[in-house]
């Protein structure tokens, strides 16, 4: 996971993948679609539209650069592409806005696979990494429009010893974990088309479909439903989720956002502290989240945690190769003191059983539409389009196919920062080591409590590893960072 300001791409001859311009003409005439956008595609466009029509900044595709070796054959990487995109039927359609009385009607059109075309088109020597990625991010930006076609865009830095492919597509049609499949399936297009032989992989469901059903999922519920009254219960329970220590960042406002990376467990410590976290009924997740809620509690004196972590909805074998938006937020909340003892901080077991506890009652709201909640609630998870939400996700990377691959290609997932007001997390657990990818608002005190938080994470993470569960709680620390506002 590594963001655009971040990478540094070889310096060589460019040339991107396009579609001509007769096709573009032709897609943009495709006639109405039924299959209306699912709901997270829908937040996704209208803020899309509205940071549009406010000149917010705000990046909303997802990308994918690696290594192939020698010079690449640009002709037969271009097929792969229109063969990649013909297998997923989510990148072949595009949307439209229209006025519906106070709101924007939003319409799905979707272009024929004989209007499909890719070809190469070489745009001459990128003679520095600052060249390639001010390019990057110019076709980045341009290319991948949810409200045109095509919404990807693609292209290779060509070298005698080592070429790199890079790959961006719009957030509605993608999301960090299905990027991530492009690696290994363009990869196998690719030699299918040196060889002149069929590609063989497994059929790849339909995004449409999967939308669809989250529709229909998302219109069934009532105010009095289950999952509804879960997250509302949730909503009012407490404070909105939020980073445990001083931001500096007004109510209502926002800033640039900064960018770090560390890492948490070798290999070896990540299977320690699964095997710590299981027999108390936590898994990695929710074993992540225990963590965090010590340092919650010990560093911004917090009696409860309360976050939005991100799920997966791939839960039928068509939708595991499938592109598309196949997440979810869940609101997880559990104790991190004892409740009949003044206040004394549970231990280590019994935090990782409340967590797990937690994280299981969260997972059953999985499939529930947090959007659908809202409207139906009256209530908001966010201030306005320009908000970013404070997340923390974990994605286990192993089982992404062709993982075992990533390293030795070279092989980077793209994304760009928005601006934002909180802390965003992201922990990625892969062959060799589990790392953390955090986003937080450009401001003095972001600069020093934000780090300081992730170095004592990966303190406790690893002395749970080492230590099992024989502790009670970290102890505390020296000069620790000023507590926010509960």
């Amino acid at each position: 996971m590594t963001f655009l300001s971040d990478y540094v791409p070889q310096a060589g001859e460019l040339v991107e993948f396009r579609v001509p311009d007769r096709a573009v003409e032709r897609a943009m005439r495709a006639p109405v679609h039924p299959v209306p956008p699912s709901p997270v595609q829908e937040n996704h466009l209208l803020r899309y539209l509205a940071n549009l029509e406010a000149g917010r900044p705000q990046s909303p595709w997802v990308g994918l650069a690696f290594d192939l070796p020698g010079r690449i054959d640009t002709t037969a990487m271009a097929a792969a592409l229109k063969k990649w995109a013909l297998r997923h039927e989510t990148v072949l359609t595009w949307f439209s806005a229209e006025p519906d009385g106070d709101r924007t009607a939003l319409v799905r059109h979707k272009v024929t696979p004989e209007a499909v075309d890719v070809q190469p088109v070489p745009r001459g020597e990128f003679v520095s990494s600052d060249a390639v990625r001010k390019h990057l991010r110019a076709q980045f930006g341009s290319g991948t429009s949810p409200m045109a076609w095509p919404p990807f865009t693609a292209g290779a830095v060509l070298g005698e010893d080592t070429s790199t492919v890079y790959f961006a597509v719009d957030h509605a049609h993608s999301d960090a974990y299905s990027v991530l499949l492009v690696f290994d399936e363009l990869r196998a297009l690719y030699r299918a088309e040196l060889e002149g032989v069929t590609a063989e992989l497994p059929e790849a469901g339909s995004y449409l479909e999967a939308g669809a059903l989250e529709r229909e999922r998302a219109a069934a519920l009532q105010a009095d439903s289950p999952g509804v009254r879960g997250w509302v219960a949730f909503l009012l329970s407490g404070p909105l989720p939020s980073f445990p220590l001083a931001l500096g960042v007004p109510p209502g406002e926002t800033r640039p956002s900064l960018s770090l990376e560390l890492d948490l467990l070798t290999a070896d410590e990540a299977d320690a502290f699964a095997k710590v976290c299981r027999p108390h009924g936590a898994g990695f997740s929710a074993g992540l989240l225990a963590a965090l809620g010590m340092l919650h509690r010990e560093l911004g004196g917090r009696e409860a945690y309360r976050g939005l972590s991100v799920v997966h909805t791939r839960n039928e074998p068509r939708w595991l190769t499938a592109q598309g938006w196949f997440i979810n937020l869940v609101p997880v909340a559990f104790p991190l003191t004892e409740e009949e003892s003044d206040g004394r901080p549970l231990a280590l077991p019994e935090l990782l059983a409340a967590a797990g506890a937690g994280f299981r009652g969260a997972c059953k709201l999985a499939r529930v539409s947090p959007l659908r909640v809202a409207e139906l609630a009256g209530l908001s998870l966010q201030s306005d389009d320009s908000a970013v939400l404070p997340i923390v996700s974990y994605i286990d990377g192993r089982h992404a196919q062709g993982s075992r691959d990533w390293e030795a290609a070279n092989c980077h997932g793209l994304y760009d920062s928005s601006p934002s007001s909180e802390v965003m997390m992201w922990v990625n657990r892969r062959w060799d080591r589990t790392y953390m990818k955090v986003t937080y608002p450009d401001t003095p005190e972001a600069r020093v409590n934000v780090p300081r938080f992730c170095d004592r994470l990966k303190q406790v993470v690893r002395q749970i590893a080492r230590d099992g569960d024989a502790q009670t709680a970290p102890g505390p620390v020296a000069e620790a960072p000023v507590p926010a506002e509960s």
